[in-house]
């Protein structure tokens, strides 16, 4: 018998918005400030580690279902591949099994940030509270805690926080960059540059502390080396250059060089326009995913095409238009916003995968393992392109490189049904009869997905229904 393929369409993952608090000049936790890596009380992932890890860990947890370590690994693991769902439901269980452990709360706290989670500080700081609670001498989590009481302007209790991380951690560069900050706001800018320096005598580069000098220096009159901090941090690539170019501005003025000073306050005017274009397309982005959950293709469209209007780079706004326009059937308009998020952001994995599934579902099959091979490269965790991905290589005739992938796609994500179907279809025999393995996958995939049973061939869902 030849088994009928079936057409896949993994639904498309939505790139959602982080919330993004006012500003509080360049004060960063430093486990954020490291891309490509995460930071628990455990030693970073590198993303080319991180289906190895995932790996290891559901091995771990399939010696030992109950290992609250094993369940924190795979959060750990799957967090630092962008997969928060899953890695949330991985720490839920390690909570279960250990409530005790500090870096599942602190996995949960950054989870939870990542998230923008309900838009309410207070959820996180329960989750970084509990971290120090389990462990007073996890100085991360304590420097988490103290970056949301500042948020939330409780500088005591934030300086309480960093001074409790100092005694376990007086090497943590973050550390001294908040207790630097915290000195700057309440008026006492010589003890604040103190802390900056140590910061940077522990971690180079690092150009948030070398924004905040800058201030500290300006503050005290000076102007030379407050120049020299912002020329510093801003070419060490400082992500948000509005307000230290604004710095530098200002000191030149003050060193009588106003020529240059006048030109510095021109970029810095047109950094700040753009900065508040696109929070204002944040904004529109988070109205529109609202609207879109909600059920309201048409409001969503609008909301992400007003987000496009005011930050017209804004490759979030692009994918999630794209996403709406491919459920309202309009592919021309979804393939091309998004290539336009891909254009705009180039590591963008998740724009990356959409655009692979548009292209793989108009039969561009070589374009589509291009993109979502560019799409894996960027986001190694993204468990739905390894899904796609497998399909690609079906329509060329490479099942054996399919049936590993797909394999990758459930040692990410075992919960992703189209997943273990695809695998069973591959495992069943040319002859109709079902092997245990393909009638395990079958199963678990309709287990997971009931409609799914549409997809399957008669013969086999005959064979799984009278257990032949």
């Amino acid at each position: 018998m030849t088994k009928a393929r079936k057409t896949v369409v993994v639904a498309f993952i939505l790139s959602l918005c982080a919330f993004a608090p006012a500003r509080l000049r360049a004060f960063q936790v430093s486990v954020r400030a490291e891309p490509g890596a995460i930071v628990s009380s455990g030693p970073a992932i590198p993303a080319s580690q991180i289906v190895e890890a995932v790996t290891k860990a559901r091995h771990e947890i399939a010696q030992n279902p109950r290992s609250a370590q094993g369940y924190l690994l795979l959060g750990t693991a799957l967090r630092a591949g962008g997969n928060l769902q899953a890695a949330a439901r991985a720490l839920d269980q390690a909570a279960q099994f250990d409530p005790n452990l500090s870096a599942v709360w602190l996995q949960k706290g950054l989870i939870a940030l990542q998230n923008g989670q309900n838009g309410t500080i207070a959820s996180t700081e329960n989750l970084f509270q509990k971290a120090v609670d389990a462990d007073p001498a996890n100085s991360q989590a304590r420097l988490e805690l103290a970056a949301v009481l500042l948020r939330q302007g409780d500088f005591k209790k934030a300086e309480s926080q960093l001074e409790a991380a100092l005694r376990s951690d007086a090497q943590n560069a973050g550390v001294w960059d908040g207790l630097g900050f915290i000195s700057l706001e309440e008026g006492d800018p010589g003890a604040a540059a103190g802390d900056f320096r140590k910061a940077l005598a522990l971690k180079s580069p690092y150009p948030e502390a070398e924004e905040n000098l800058g201030e500290a220096l300006l503050q005290r009159g000076d102007a030379a080396g407050a120049r020299a901090a912002f020329e510093k941090a801003l070419a060490e690539g400082l992500p948000d250059a509005s307000m230290a170019t604004y710095g530098l501005a200002s000191a030149l003025k003050r060193l009588n060089e106003n020529a240059q000073a006048d030109a510095e306050f021109v970029k810095a005017r047109e950094l700040m326009r753009q900065m508040v274009l696109t929070s204002r397309a944040q904004n529109e982005n988070d109205r529109g995913l609202q609207l879109w959950y909600g059920g309201d293709l048409s409001g969503a469209a609008a909301a992400f095409r007003q987000a496009i209007a005011s930050d017209p780079s804004y490759a979030e706004a692009h994918n999630n238009l794209g996403g709406v326009l491919w459920q309202m059937k309009d592919v021309a308009g979804a393939q091309r916003e998004f290539a336009a998020a891909v254009r705009d952001k180039p590591d963008f994995g998740k724009a990356r995968n959409n655009l692979g599934n548009v292209l793989l579902n108009a039969g561009n099959v070589d374009e589509a393992i291009t993109q979502f091979q560019a799409a894996l490269a960027a986001q190694p965790g993204l468990a739905s392109a390894y899904v796609n991905f497998a399909n690609a290589l079906l329509k060329k005739g490479e099942k054996q490189t399919a049936q590993d992938e797909l394999r990758q796609a459930l040692d990410l994500d075992p919960t992703i049904a189209v997943a273990h179907i695809e695998l069973g279809l591959l495992l069943a025999p040319a002859s109709g009869s079902l092997t245990p393995d393909a009638r395990r996958e079958l199963e678990e995939g309709l287990r997971l997905e009931p409609q799914l049973w549409s997809a399957l061939p008669a013969p086999l869902y005959e064979g799984l229904m009278l257990g032949n």
